[in-house]
């Protein structure tokens, strides 16, 4: 099941205003999975996670059979869907407790693709219009997702709701209505929308200062996050968390020169910078090249008295797994044990993938056995996909099976990552039996699928000549996922229509590719 956001989402609130640590390292780029996580929500009861399963399965049905763009210009606030009203009514209305109607929202907003906005709204405006909760959180959650859609009318129109209906309105709201506005590149709306915090009872204060700060900093606005910093920085005085904040805005920007300029401004302030600056600044100059200064910088940092921690050894690690220097890397490692600090996954992983790009098999093993044994240093899916892609280069199937058991006894969740590579593995293998059953797997977890794993699916049917299995997953993929195929994928189910004799498929496909604008109409 997918994650569910708090129900006290303060605590996700609160977390913005301490410096974030640099972004983990992902062992591959093209497929990475969106590595965002929520705070879990208190364990809901037994009734009520049948109540939001039955829910769910009532929205992704009406969405399987009507599709909608979720990114539609024109999307009517007060929204209700006559047809999914009747089903929703079939559920007692003493079910339908706020905490219910949150989770819900979170778990259809927890897809990256084919997010089911029309029917989440509808649900949302059919539980709220009769069930008067003065709850703020699944007003909250509808905020989110709304934002997340890109429909920030939408979202006003929410906060406006929860002021008609005396629902609190808190920090908490307009921190997520922020957060979107800066994820959707509109940092002067997300300025503004701080600066009508006040409009709706909730005045700001140091803290809303510091997230929209730090908001603006994660996501490379560092000019923008300076500007607002200037402003108001005579009625919030700046602290250390703002101060690491600004440093890492302009460090994601790649301005190092301005980064250094905070930096040494902190400094004359008389903040001292503290172990998430330095690594932040480190993590910089590292990624720029700037590694003798980057040694630097560490150097000071053990000088001033600040004791580095896994984070700080990760940045300088990170370069050398880059550029496939192993020696440096267990120089890092050796000089991270010798001052006392402990590793964690991620530098356990950095150390699996210099030994994997040495195709040092047995090495990696031996750091993902030592993993296992230090129960407080949890293994993830990365760790395990560098592996696996180590053995699929050598191609050894039966490995795979056994790293595989290796894994679920681990009690590691596989991702989309993971199933990709071993269903490519199984495929090059002609083992379709193995394809089908992670595919089956996959489902069963409720990983979510991407472009990779449609293509290799269907490009292995198509290869059986299983037209009707391609030509499904190829809709599927496109109307349901929301996703862009490639036009080489596109022209290979096309012609397999051709070969079959399915004319009258062929031309529907052709003619919803065209609706979606994702190819011209055929001369």
């Amino acid at each position: 099941m997918a994650l569910i956001r708090s129900k006290l989402r303060l605590s996700q609130t609160l977390s913005f205003i301490s410096p974030h640590l640099p972004k983990p390292y992902t062992t591959s780029a093209d497929e990475s999975p969106a590595a965002v996580t929520s705070p879990v929500s208190p364990p809901l009861t037994q009734e009520d996670t049948q109540t939001v399963e039955k829910l769910h399965s009532i929205i992704k049905d009406h969405y399987r059979k009507n599709p909608q763009n979720q990114n539609d210009a024109v999307l009517n606030p007060n929204l209700t869907l006559p047809s999914l009203s009747l089903d929703f009514s079939q559920i007692p209305a003493a079910k339908i407790s706020p905490s219910v109607i949150q989770s819900l929202i979170s778990k259809c907003a927890a897809v990256r693709h084919g997010i089911p906005l029309h029917q989440t709204l509808s649900f949302f405006n059919w539980a709220t219009q009769y069930n008067n909760h003065q709850s703020p959180h699944p007003y909250n959650e509808m905020i989110d997702l709304a934002g997340k859609s890109r429909h920030f009318d939408l979202a006003w129109h929410l906060i406006d709701l929860m002021r008609s209906r005396n629902v609190e309105i808190t920090m908490e709201t307009f921190t997520i209505l922020i957060r979107r506005y800066v994820r959707a590149g509109l940092a002067s709306e997300a300025v503004h929308c701080f600066n009508r915090m006040e409009d709706y009872g909730c005045a700001p204060d140091k803290i809303a200062f510091s997230i929209v700060i730090s908001i603006l900093s994660r996501k490379r606005r560092a000019s923008e996050a300076q500007s607002f910093f200037d402003s108001l920085k005579d009625r919030f005085s700046p602290d250390v968390i703002v101060y690491t904040n600004l440093v890492r805005g302009w460090c994601r920007a790649g301005e190092i020169s301005e980064a250094e300029r905070v930096f040494k401004e902190m400094k004359a302030a008389g903040i001292e910078p503290n172990v998430y600056t330095y690594s932040i600044v480190i993590d910089a100059l590292c990624r720029c090249g700037q590694i003798s200064r980057a040694h630097d910088v560490f150097a000071e940092m053990l000088d001033s008295g600040c004791a580095p921690n896994a984070i700080t050894f990760n940045n300088l690690m990170r370069v050398h797994v880059k550029a496939g220097r192993t020696e440096k890397v267990l120089q890092v490692y050796n000089q991270m044990k010798k001052l006392g600090c402990e590793p964690d996954t991620i530098t356990y992983n950095f150390l699996i993938e210099a030994h994997c790009r040495d195709e040092n098999l047995e090495n990696a093993v031996k750091v993902l056995n030592v993993m296992i044994k230090k129960r407080e240093c949890e293994v993830n899916a990365s760790t395990f996909n560098t592996i696996f892609r180590c053995i699929e280069k050598k191609r050894d199937v039966n490995g795979a099976h056994r790293m595989y058991s290796k894994m679920m006894e681990a009690k590691c969740e596989p991702n989309t990552v993971t199933y990709n590579v071993l269903m490519r593995m199984f495929a090059g293998s002609k083992s379709t039996d193995m394809v089908l059953k992670m595919k089956k797997e996959m489902d069963e977890r409720e990983v979510e699928p991407n472009v990779n794993t449609y293509r290799l699916l269907v490009t292995m049917f198509c290869g059986m000549g299983h037209w009707n299995n391609a030509y499904k997953l190829f809709r599927e993929m496109v109307e349901e996922k929301c996703l862009v195929p490639s036009l080489s994928l596109y022209e290979m189910v096309l012609a397999q229509l051709r070969r079959a004799g399915q004319l009258k498929k062929h031309e529907e496909l052709v003619e919803k590719m065209v609706q979606k604008g994702l190819v011209a109409r055929p001369l």
